[in-house]
């Protein structure tokens, strides 16, 4: 359901994230224990030693380097995907729910990882949650969580799994899975330790009663509740961004997902994205269209979003097995879907003003 080597360090793109949309991809598995617990980043510190005269008294400076965190996952991607891949697989879980396969590997390390192998299931390619997180980056977004290109030996992911279910995942493996040799390759998602469905109090905003929440407080004119103004902020990001690589999964059922607390969005499961469509599914045009109220740098950044940029950000080393991780039609569809937005979007403004329309940070 959600996560390299060195292609994570390149993706040094996106220092900032959208203000006020707190900065920081299937099925939610409905159990929190089934998740680690909650890593916090630190910031590293440098301590330095100054050489001084006798007769004063000697000290030591502590000076702080500020971590660019570029995610709301509260580490940099590269520390978060470091760990994932690179030691045995030692447990194996298949993901609940959805029609793909999905399955949660840990690792000797101590890591944990949403793990996709290339597949028969032609609706779940691993190539486009890499694709999704990669693009989010580049527009400072900062909430699809950090992804890369693995690969791990099947006899240990089959001697991972629960031993009574050992003939069920060898036999899904072998009917769905499409291995290279001894090997399972694909795209592995930094594990999000703890979440929850996303909602507004009782209402799930996928679901009616919860849409008609942030629709109806998100029109011009319309009064907001001050309290629900940044995940209305996450919200409406979250339209933009699903239309852009249009993720015609999101709004099926039980694929928008959140924080505990409830004030953290978390834009998972994208692999059914980056189609060949140039308005989008409809599904995606009609939740950003459903609101009047959008935040201001994002715009500004699908604004100057070009094909050299995407194409710079998607880049993979020669070795890779999942290049390219989009073809040139589906770049040129999303900047498609990106140019139609934008004209609803100036539509909105010529009629309301900037102001009023780009009301999010």
């Amino acid at each position: 359901m959600r996560l390299g080597t060195c292609i994570a360090l390149e993706l040094a793109v996106a220092t900032s994230a959208v203000v006020g949309v707190w900065l920081g991809t299937g099925q939610l598995a409905a159990r929190a224990s089934d998740y680690l617990a909650t890593r916090e980043a630190v910031a590293a510190s440098l301590p330095a030693s100054r050489a001084v005269p006798e007769l004063l008294p000697t000290g030591d400076l502590s000076v702080r380097i500020r971590t660019v965190v570029e995610n709301i996952f509260g580490a940099p991607d590269a520390e978060l995907l470091a760990p994932i891949g690179v030691a045995s697989v030692t447990r194996m879980k298949t993901n609940h729910g959805g029609t793909s396969l999905s399955l949660r590997l840990d690792f000797a390390n101590g890591s944990r990882a949403a793990f996709k192998p290339e597949q028969t299931h032609f609706q779940s390619d691993p190539r486009r949650e890499i694709a999704a997180y990669r693009v989010d980056r580049l527009l400072g977004i900062g909430h699809v969580p950090p992804a890369k290109e693995i690969s791990v030996s099947i006899e240990e992911v089959l001697a991972g799994g629960d031993p009574g279910f050992r003939a069920y995942y060898a036999g899904r493996l072998d009917e769905e899975a499409l291995p290279r040799g001894t090997k399972l390759h694909g795209t592995a998602s930094w594990w999000v330790p703890e979440l929850k469905l996303a909602a507004i109090g009782k209402h799930r905003i996928d679901l009616k009663e919860g849409r008609d929440i942030w629709t109806s407080q998100m029109q011009i004119g319309a009064p907001m509740s001050p309290e629900l103004r940044p995940l209305f902020a996450q919200i409406s990001a979250m339209t933009l961004f699903d239309l852009l690589i249009d993720n015609s999964d999101r709004w099926s059922g039980s694929n928008t997902a959140m924080s505990p607390d409830g004030k953290l969005l978390f834009f998972m499961d994208n692999t059914m994205s980056f189609s060949k469509a140039l308005f989008g599914h409809e599904i995606n045009v009609l939740a950003m269209r459903r609101i009047q109220m959008y935040p201001k740098k994002l715009v500004e950044k699908l604004r100057a979003l070009t094909v050299e940029d995407i194409e710079r950000v998607l880049e993979m080393p020669p070795e890779s097995k999942l290049a390219p991780l989009l073809k040139p039609v589906e770049i040129k569809a999303l900047l498609a879907r990106r140019d139609n937005m934008l004209r609803w979007i100036d539509g909105l403004i010529a009629r309301y003003g900037e102001q009023a329309v780009l009301a999010f940070p």
